[in-house]
């Protein structure tokens, strides 16, 4: 057995360097480590190679997310009953994700497009008038909670409460404003299902699982995942391909000339960006990788950003290629938790993608201040993204 290094061990992804620029500390980790002990947050396993990852979460068996808490590094808001459907495993995780497997549809899904375009353009259309300003507050922010407000059905005035609730109640700095925030969201939803507010809420009311209608709390369990895991990471997807045409407008001209390469631009954009840092499972038994003895009940964490920037899976892993074929990255996990929204996040990448390319005639970065990371490693993404921008009004 290989002895766990020491260096690993204060291994933190919140920490703020590491949200930075957790890239170098990746590539070492694959080349010596690839599966690494951090004795932060109470002690868990790191495997970052991408068929080691792919591996792990397609075998649910050996490496269970069916358990309380699990799923997240720390966990801000402790619970006793499982997030749903992504703390269970087959079979009752299948049957779960088939009450909502035909709303997700690719057919589905499509018809959202004349209203993402709409939400795209209206907010494209300040920005223009402004000359510029923060892209993830003023673009990419509302335009994923507006697609998902008008995708579930929700109320639009609400947007901004929830969407400032989960921010807080995923920041481990700060555990009792995390709790707080977390009372306050989970009284919220309770609420919507309470009064079956939403398309969404309706849905699952009328769907069963094994004969039996779902319970109130079955769908405000449902419904607290959809919509955390809806808006932060495709907001931070957007934020990223953003960020990077800023910095490569050979990238951005060619989208314009070739707007017809943005779903490849979006794949790629989503495998550099891998805004989920982690997913956690728990280990069922020993079993035994690289030299490493993971024991019966340790956590193991899966590390999608790293298997997307395996040099043995994608070559010139750490550049851009906009036309990159095959691009088999797992953005959106792998295996039976694969993410059930991928089609929408895939959708509002490209429509905005589509709107920008066509109506910005220039832009860049601001020259003050400069852009700035989310505090935090549970979601990577950018918190500010200030620019200068200039394109034909409507």
């Amino acid at each position: 057995m290989v002895e766990r290094e020491a260096r690993w061990h204060g291994l933190d992804h919140h920490a703020p360097d590491f949200v930075a620029d957790p890239w170098p500390v990746y590539a070492e980790l694959r080349r010596s480590a690839p599966v690494a002990h951090s004795e932060r947050y109470g002690g868990f396993w790191l495997i970052t190679r991408y068929e080691d990852v792919k591996a792990a979460a397609k075998n649910w068996q050996i490496l269970t997310s069916s358990l309380p808490n699990v799923t997240s590094i720390p966990s801000t808001h402790p619970r006793t009953e499982p997030d749903l459907p992504i703390e269970l495993d087959p079979p009752l995780h299948t049957r779960y994700r088939q009450l909502v497997g035909p709303v997700f549809s690719r057919h589905v899904v499509e018809a959202l497009r004349p209203a993402i375009r709409q939400i795209a353009d209206d907010l494209l259309e300040r920005l223009v008038e402004a000359g510029g300003g923060d892209l993830v507050s003023s673009f990419a922010i509302p335009l994923s909670v507006g697609t998902l407000a008008a995708f579930m059905g929700f109320p639009e005035e609400d947007e901004l409460r929830w969407v400032a609730w989960v921010r807080r109640m995923s920041d481990p700095r700060d555990p009792g404003d995390a709790r707080v925030a977390t009372d306050a969201y989970y009284a919220y939803i309770d609420e919507l299902v309470a009064s079956r507010r939403g398309a969404f809420v309706r849905l699952l009311f009328d769907s069963k699982i094994g004969g039996e209608q779902l319970t109130a709390s079955e769908v405000a369990r449902f419904i607290r995942v959809l919509l955390i895991a809806g808006h932060e990471t495709t907001a931070a997807a957007l934020g990223f391909s953003f960020h990077h045409l800023a910095r490569h407008p050979d990238d951005l001209r060619r989208l314009r000339e070739h707007p017809e390469l943005i779903p490849l631009a979006v794949e790629e954009f989503l495998r550099l960006a891998s805004p989920v840092t982690l997913q956690a499972r728990n280990a069922t038994c020993d079993l035994e990788l690289h030299g490493q003895t993971i024991a019966r009940g340790d956590v193991v964490a899966l590390s999608f950003p790293s298997a997307n920037r395996d040099e043995d899976e994608f070559p010139e892993a750490e550049c851009c290629h906009l036309d990159r074929r095959p691009n088999r990255h797992v953005a959106f996990g792998f295996g039976p938790h694969l993410c059930a929204g991928a089609h929408v996040a895939r959708l509002e990448m490209a429509v905005a993608l589509e709107v920008f390319v066509a109506r910005v005639t220039e832009f860049g970065l601001a020259e003050h201040p400069a852009p700035s990371w989310n505090p935090t490693g549970s979601v990577r993404g950018l918190a500010t993204l200030p620019v200068s921008l200039r394109g034909a009004s409507r």
